[in-house]
């Protein structure tokens, strides 16, 4: 019998004269004691029933070979970092009484530790990470941010995407920073609709980079370098529906199909049924994992439109000036030495500065 892969179930199979058994292996103890008594029985001339005991591997669903990322299983709750942290609203390290009031920046420094809230499933910038795969680019720069002063990072994994936004009543701002669980929230775009910021009084910090709705081609669009080359040859561009670069495109007359969001744009191109799209930016990534087959690149030298790019940024109570000034001053650090464009390129996703604002 071949060697079971790593994470594969191991279940007892036991065979019976005339019955098999399946068991779990709970009950693998009780065996044990049955088939002692069977051989006690057996030496004071009673009929002898035969255990044999074979080993049988249970293997999960055969995927194939992928490279894309999928949400981790979780086996054991009681030990998941996940379930006992951000989605059962606890802190993922307990924070001495006297250090729960003082401001984030002391406490910080004494514990030696920075605790930051981040939705679990938002890559490239975050997600839980398991055997050794990379966490997403913003946690890799917070963890060098504390590197570089011998501190730790603990994450607390908090749902971004409620439906009214993180700062609607029970949203990631209620659950985390608002309850002094973290120090700082990751993975937010400063949008201008942020109308959430002053009544939790919490404020944006430097932006570390933007992002935005960029032109990927394939085939017989491989040519266009610009939304005015597309319209020029007169191409149809796929967009996500109900999405400011959809309006943008309705509004210029650039002839368009629109489909449920990014991942169903990527799917369009893969099936051919465009051959260019306008796509967020951070969809290049999560496309070049999922859909390795994708033969669509961005187009080179293409530089969002100023309507459809956002700054990225983190976000911090109002009151915390000089935790902000100590993340602004490490963001300033990292944008001058390259290290933030270097991170993020290495996730396969194209860097593009702040803009002003």
């Amino acid at each position: 019998m071949a060697a079971p892969a790593v994470g594969d179930v191991f279940v007892p199979k036991l065979i019976m004269t005339k019955m098999l058994f399946r068991i779990a292996a709970p009950l693998l103890a009780f065996l044990s004691l049955t088939a002692m008594v069977g051989t006690s029985a057996a030496q004071d001339g009673a009929e002898l029933e035969n255990f044999v005991l074979h080993p049988e591997f249970v293997y999960g669903r055969n995927r194939g070979p992928s490279v894309g990322y999928r949400k981790p299983e979780v086996f054991d709750p009681l030990n998941d970092r996940l379930y006992r942290s951000g989605y059962k609203n606890y802190s993922p390290v307990g924070v001495p009484i006297e250090l729960k009031k003082v401001d984030a920046m002391t406490r910080v420094k004494t514990m030696k530790t920075i605790i930051a809230c981040a939705d679990g499933w938002f890559w490239p910038f975050s997600r839980t990470a398991r055997n050794n795969e990379p966490p997403g680019l913003e946690i890799e720069l917070l963890n060098k941010i504390a590197a570089e002063h011998e501190w730790t990072v603990e994450m607390m994994w908090v749902n971004m995407r409620t439906r009214f936004g993180p700062g609607a009543p029970g949203g990631a701002y209620d659950m985390g920073i608002n309850a002094n669980k973290c120090d700082l929230v990751l993975g937010l775009a400063i949008s201008g609709d942020d109308h959430h910021m002053k009544p939790n009084k919490l404020e944006f910090t430097k932006p570390f980079m933007s992002t935005g709705s960029v032109l990927v081609t394939q085939h017989t669009a491989k040519k266009a370098r610009s939304l005015e080359d597309i319209k020029r040859m007169n191409i149809t561009i796929g967009l996500p529906a109900f999405s400011p670069i959809s309006e943008y495109a309705t509004k210029h007359g650039i002839p368009n199909e629109t489909f449920f969001q990014n991942f169903r744009v990527i799917d369009a191109l893969v099936t051919r049924e465009v051959d260019a799209a306008m796509i967020w930016s951070g969809a290049i990534s999560q496309a070049r994992l999922d859909r390795p087959e994708a033969e669509f690149e961005m187009a080179k030298g293409y530089v969002p439109k100023p309507e459809v790019r956002w700054n990225m940024a983190w976000v911090i109570k109002s009151r915390e000036v000089e935790f902000k000034n100590f993340i602004n001053e490490a963001f300033t650090t990292m944008l001058e030495s390259g290290e933030i464009k270097r991170t993020v390129e290495r996730y396969g996703m194209p860097f593009f500065p702040p803009v002003k604002q």
